[in-house]
């Protein structure tokens, strides 16, 4: 009898191999809350309300949430390039970000715009997450219309998002 026959699949690229570095590979034991933002940890996971159950008022503690850690390194995740953004479309823009940063805060609480700056044609935007930098653009074109790019890394783990004003 003939044995089965076995594939290689040694050629196939991993994705996602790659963890983020500012999480932790052990979860820590206990609940605590971010000396930074005041998020809550509970069971493995990041909250913005307080763990039901929890007697007393949780302490907060030394340790910062990966979120607050990354804004204190300047190490974003995720960019968006707001090309051709004229003075008068600013502020709106800037409400779209804000309302969006808050609806996936609400999933996520370490997703966060890290730092807004000015740039020769536009803004930059850098984000905590590849996703949320992601989100803003298409929140931003659904709204404004224009055109939407991303550049990806090698990893998969930053994203450049490119959004340019549509021309009249």
């Amino acid at each position: 009898m003939r044995s089965p026959k076995r594939y290689n699949t040694a050629y196939k690229k991993k994705v996602d191999v790659d963890r983020d570095t500012y999480l932790p590979r052990l979860a820590p034991k206990g609940t605590f809350r971010c000396g930074g933002c005041g998020a809550y940890y509970y069971r493995r996971r990041w909250s913005l309300i307080p763990p039901a159950g929890s007697a007393g008022p949780i302490p907060v503690n030394r340790k910062y949430c990966p979120a607050c850690r990354k804004t204190k390194e300047r190490y974003p995740n995720g960019e968006l390039h707001l090309l051709n953004v004229e003075a008068a479309d600013r502020g709106e823009i800037l409400n779209i970000l804000k309302n969006e940063q808050e609806r996936a805060q609400q999933k996520n609480p370490l997703e966060r715009i890290m730092n807004m700056e000015q740039a020769a044609s536009g803004w930059k935007v850098e984000t905590t997450t590849e996703k949320l930098a992601q989100r803003l653009g298409r929140a931003i074109r659904k709204a404004k219309g224009g055109r939407l790019a991303y550049k990806w890394s090698h990893n998969n783990k930053f994203v450049r998002v490119f959004w340019e004003k549509p021309s009249d």
